[in-house]
C-alpha cells in the first residue's frame, strides 16, 4: 500500500469521528418522531452545564490532592506495607463507575450498612454522592501519574536544597513542586474529561448533568442542544489534554536518575496515609465486593429467582472481543502512518484520533442513532434494521470511543520497528505484503496484544454505548448491572456484578502480568 494511499485511509478512519457529530446536526434540522419537538431554550442547558462544571471542579481537586499525597508518600516515605498498600489502592481503577455508584447508594442508604448506624434519613443520591464515587475512581489515575514523574525526578536538586538549608515544604516548593507542575495539569484536564464524559455513577446517583439529562432526553431538539453543549464543554479540555501531554513528551529527562530516599515519615502524615489507603481500598474495592457477594447470598438464601446469566456472559464477551478486534484494526491505519512518517499531517491525525475517542460515550451513541434514523428517512428501502441487529453500529460506537487507546498502544510498538531489516529486505526483492507479514508483524504483536487488552477491559466495562446500541435481543452483563439496579432487584445487581468484576480484574491482571514480563 503507497504513503498517499495509507494516509487517505488514515484520515478516513479518523474522520469517522465526525459521523455522532453529523447525526447531531441532522437531529437539529429534521428531529425523529410525529410530535412536535419541545421549546428550546438555554434555560435548561446553562444550568447543567454549571452543574457539570461544579462536579469537574470537584473531583478533579480532590483527586489530585488525594493521589499527589499517596503517590508521594508511595515513592518517599518508607512504612509498613507501602508497596503493597500502593498497588491495592490501584484496584478501584478496576470497578465501573456506575458499580461503585450502585453499591454506595445501597450501603449508605437509611437502612444500609452504613446508612443506618449513621442515622441517615435520606436518599444517597445527587451531588456530593457523585463527588465521593467519581474521586474513589479518579484519584488511582493521578497517583500513577504522580509516582511516575517522581520516579523520574532527579535526586540530587533534593539533595543540594537540603545542603543549603532548605526544609521539606521548602524543598516541595521551589524543587519538586516546579517538576511536578506539567504532571498536575495534565491530571487535572485528564481527570476533568473523565468527569464530565462519565455517564454511570451521575445516572445511578440520580446527579442532574449533562450527560444524565442527555440519555433520559432520547430525542427533539432539547436533546440535540444537550448534546451540543456536551461538545461545548469536552473539546476545549481535549486540547489542554493534548497540550499538556505534548508538553510532558517534550520535558527533557533528567541526567542519573535514581529512585528518591525513603524517610520515615512523622505519626501525623503517617495516620493520614494509613486512613487514605483504607478508603481507597475499604470503599473503591473492598465494600463493592462484599457488598456484591452478599447480595447475591441473600438471593440464594431466600430463594430468588435470579435472571439468567448465562446470555449476558455470553453477549458481553462477543461485543466486546468483536469490538477490541474493529477498533484495533481501524487504529492501526493511523498509527502506522504516523509511526512511519512524522510530519504536521501526521500530528493532526493524531490529534484527530484523540479527539474521536474523547466525546462521551452516551453522545457517540446518541449522534449515531440520530445519524441511523435520518438514513432511514432518507433511504428507507436499505436494510437499515438489519445492519443494526448485526451490531454493526454498536461496534461503531465501540471503535470511536476507544480509538485513542487502541492508537496509543500500538504507535509505540511501529516506532520501535527496525527500518533498516525492512530495506534489507526490499533488496532482495521482498514485496510490500511479504515484508509486513515477516518483518513487520511479528514486531506489532505485542502492541497490538496490548491494544486488543486494554480495548477489550474498556468494552467489559462500557455502559452508554452498550444501552443506547446494543442490538435488540442481547445484553450484557454492563446492561444486566444498571437494569437490574433501575428495578431495585439487588440479587441480580449482585451476581451480575461479580462476574463483571471478575472478567474486568482477570484481564487486568493479565494485562499486568504481560507488561512486567513483556
Amino acid at each position: 500500500m503507497s504513503r498517499a494511499l495509507l494516509r487517505a485511509l488514515a484520515a478516513a478512519v479518523v474522520g469517522l469521528a465526525v459521523l455522532p457529530v453529523l447525526g447531531l446536526a441532522l437531529g437539529w434540522f429534521r428531529p425523529p418522531g410525529l410530535l412536535a419537538p419541545p421549546p428550546v431554550t438555554l434555560d435548561r442547558v446553562l444550568p447543567l452545564a454549571g452543574k457539570t462544571l461544579a462536579l469537574a471542579a470537584c473531583v478533579s481537586a480532590l483527586s489530585l490532592a488525594l493521589g499527589t499525597w499517596l503517590g508521594w508518600m508511595e515513592q518517599r516515605a518508607r512504612y509498613r506495607g507501602v508497596r503493597l498498600l500502593a498497588l491495592f489502592s490501584m484496584l478501584p481503577m478496576a470497578v465501573p463507575s456506575y458499580l461503585l455508584a450502585t453499591v454506595l447508594r445501597e450501603v449508605f442508604a437509611p437502612g444500609g450498612w452504613f446508612g443506618a448506624p449513621l442515622g441517615l434519613t435520606g436518599r444517597f443520591t445527587g451531588f456530593w454522592p457523585s463527588v465521593l464515587a467519581l474521586t474513589i475512581g479518579c484519584t488511582p489515575y493521578v497517583q500513577l501519574l504522580v509516582g511516575a514523574a517522581l520516579r523520574r525526578f532527579p535526586e540530587a536538586q533534593e539533595e543540594a536544597a537540603r545542603s543549603l538549608g532548605a526544609g521539606p515544604w521548602r524543598r516541595f516548593a521551589q524543587v519538586v513542586a516546579p517538576h511536578l507542575r506539567p504532571t498536575w495539569a495534565f491530571a487535572l484536564v485528564l481527570v476533568a474529561v473523565y468527569v464530565v464524559s462519565d455517564f454511570g455513577a451521575v445516572a445511578v446517583l440520580d446527579c442532574e448533568v449533562l450527560t444524565w439529562a442527555l440519555y433520559k432526553a432520547r430525542s427533539g431538539r432539547d436533546a440535540v442542544l444537550l448534546g451540543f453543549g456536551i461538545m461545548a464543554m469536552v473539546l476545549p479540555i481535549l486540547v489542554a489534554v493534548r497540550l499538556v501531554e505534548g508538553r510532558l513528551e517534550h520535558a527533557p529527562g533528567a541526567s542519573n536518575e535514581r529512585s528518591g530516599t525513603r524517610r520515615a515519615p512523622r505519626r501525623s502524615a503517617l495516620a493520614l496515609t494509613y486512613g487514605l489507603h483504607a478508603v481507597m481500598i475499604g470503599l473503591g474495592f473492598a465494600l463493592p465486593v462484599a457488598a456484591l457477594t452478599a447480595w447475591t447470598l441473600r438471593g440464594v438464601v431466600h430463594g430468588a429467582s435470579f435472571v439468567a446469566i448465562g446470555a449476558s456472559v455470553r453477549d458481553t464477551l462477543l461485543f466486546a472481543a468483536a469490538g477490541a478486534v474493529v477498533t484495533v484494526l481501524l487504529a492501526l491505519a493511523p498509527a502506522w502512518s504516523n509511526g512511519r512518517r512524522r510530519d504536521r499531517t501526521a500530528r493532526l491525525l493524531e490529534h484527530g484520533a484523540y479527539v474521536a475517542s474523547g466525546l462521551p460515550g452516551v453522545l457517540v451513541a446518541f449522534g449515531l442513532l440520530q445519524l441511523l434514523l435520518a438514513l432511514r428517512r432518507t433511504s428507507p428501502d436499505l436494510p437499515w434494521q438489519a445492519l443494526e441487529r448485526a451490531g454493526l453500529l454498536l461496534m461503531l460506537g465501540y471503535a470511536l470511543r476507544y480509538l485513542a487507546t487502541g492508537y496509543a498502544a500500538i504507535k509505540p510498538a511501529v516506532l520501535r520497528l527496525d527500518p533498516r531489516q525492512e530495506e534489507s529486505a526490499r533488496s532482495l526483492g521482498a514485496g510490500r505484503f511479504r515484508r509486513f507479514l515477516r518483518l513487520s508483524l511479528p514486531g506489532l504483536a505485542p502492541g497490538l496484544a496490548a491494544a486488543f487488552a486494554l480495548v477489550f477491559l474498556a468494552l467489559l466495562k462500557e455502559l452508554p454505548i452498550t444501552l443506547l446500541l446494543t442490538p435488540i435481543g442481547s445484553t450484557t452483563l454492563a446492561f444486566r448491572v444498571f437494569d437490574a439496579q433501575r428495578e431495585g432487584s439487588l440479587p441480580d445487581v449482585g451476581l451480575a456484578g461479580l462476574v463483571l468484576l471478575t472478567l474486568a480484574l482477570g484481564v487486568k491482571l493479565a494485562l499486568q502480568r504481560w507488561r512486567t514480563h513483556a
